[in-house]
């Protein structure tokens, strides 16, 4: 028997142990069963579950209509943010059933349902000696395009995702390491990352998450509200001079995927980590204004508002958006 030191559900007691134990087992019921579906049937049960999952999350579904309102004012009428934000639900289910789906991705059978582009313009992608971050965001399948850049690319490191449930983080880590990606622990992980950058490597980032500002940030226009975001590109950038080089992978009327490679960001000299951050940005925006239903509008994206400034700006924050002193702070620096 394994000692309390290598189990992963030491010091978990009771009614949450078996909870954990259960949780384990229908996630590992549904890779199994997942992979023996047709293709096709992924684009159907997703639209089911998307419906379903949009229904049943009220605070998910408040959040993300809340979210288009405040990031497109009246551009879209209501009845277009319920749809859009329905399509997101959508979106997200087919990467997830995507993503339990990717054992089938091998290297020859992956061009039939992944395409490529953009790889053409840019010795970087192919050359051994210079250092790529490959950010994106939430957006498409953010999934597929991991495995879509180890297949045409190359193959590189992925950070463990932790769960409350200890037993869940692997085996999304093995899913994710299906096309040959190498997982690694959160644990000195920005070490790591330089490591491979300053050796020539390659690394992908999401880099859409607002962050609260007692960490490390700095303040972007997102959608034109303030909020707060990681400045992690430029300190890689600034570290190892590696390209920033953004990327996404959109559906395509067939119902396969296209994993886009865009041009590298053009970084002015002597531009700040907010400056920097913000040019990322703006190309994760851009996709997003063009295809807003890909995009994970069910996270709160705008924890914080400033406590002061035009009244027309501020009442476009989301209702779940607080003032907060650390933010006032962050928008003053």
């Amino acid at each position: 028997m394994a000692s309390d030191s290598l189990d992963p559900l030491a010091g978990v007691t009771g009614f949450k142990r078996l909870r954990y134990r259960v949780e384990y087992w229908a996630l590992e019921a549904v890779a199994w069963f997942i992979p023996k579906l047709p293709y096709p049937a992924l684009e159907q049960l997703a639209h089911e579950l998307g419906a379903l999952a949009f229904a049943v999350d009220a605070r998910g579904r408040t959040n993300a209509l809340e979210n288009l309102r405040a990031a497109f004012g009246d551009q879209y009428t209501p009845d277009e943010r319920e749809r859009i934000a329905r399509d997101s639900y959508r979106n997200f289910s087919r990467t997830m059933l995507s993503l339990f789906w990717s054992s089938n991705l091998t290297d020859g059978r992956w061009k039939k349902v992944l395409r490529v582009e953009g790889l053409e313009h840019d010795t970087c992608h192919h050359d051994p000696a210079e250092p790529g971050i490959y950010f994106c965001a939430h957006f498409g399948n953010f999934e597929w395009l991991s495995h879509a850049s180890a297949y045409a690319i190359t193959k590189g490191p992925i950070i463990f995702q932790k769960f409350k449930n200890p037993l869940l983080g692997p085996v999304f880590s093995r899913l994710r390491a299906t096309s040959g990606h190498e997982i690694i622990p959160q644990e000195r992980v920005l070490i790591r990352m330089l490591k491979v950058l300053k050796a020539g490597g390659k690394f992908g980032a999401l880099t859409d998450l607002s962050l609260d500002p007692k960490h490390s940030t700095v303040a972007i226009r997102c959608f034109g509200l303030w909020t707060s975001s990681s400045p992690i590109l430029h300190a890689l950038r600034d570290r190892t001079g590696a390209k920033l080089i953004p990327c996404e992978c959109v559906p395509r009327p067939d119902g396969t995927y296209l994993a886009r490679y865009l041009p590298a960001v053009e970084v002015p000299p002597n531009a700040t980590a907010a400056e920097i951050t913000q040019l990322c940005w703006n190309e994760i925006e851009r996709s997003i204004r063009a295809r807003p239903e890909l995009w994970l509008w069910a996270y709160k994206q705008w924890r914080f508002k400033p406590s002061k400034g035009p009244a027309e700006e501020l009442s476009r924050y989301p209702s779940y958006a607080n003032a907060a002193k650390r933010f006032d702070r962050l928008l003053r620096d």
